[in-house]
């Protein structure tokens, strides 16, 4: 799950930790330059924005682009020919 995080900065650290106190899998990579975080947890996305909240951060969901189904190409899994 993708977020925008206002005023990420150099906090990618202290993100990962909120996330992890509430699942310990939690996985977040961070484009500080972009202000967005992904996430690979076993939380919901109303879950991760009101953790982020809970602790000062402003973030909302992303709308993640979604791949172009091409036939023949490498986002085909071949179950629909």
């Amino acid at each position: 799950m993708l977020f925008q995080v206002k005023d990420l900065a150099g906090d990618t650290g202290a993100i990962a930790a909120i996330l992890r106190a509430h699942d310990a899998t939690a996985k977040v990579t961070a484009d500080a330059v972009a202000g967005q975080i992904d996430v690979s947890a076993q939380l919901t996305s109303g879950q991760v924005i009101t953790a982020l909240r809970e602790a000062g951060y402003e973030a909302a969901r992303v709308s993640e682009p979604q791949q172009i189904h091409v036939s023949g190409g490498s986002t085909c899994c071949g179950s629909c020919s």
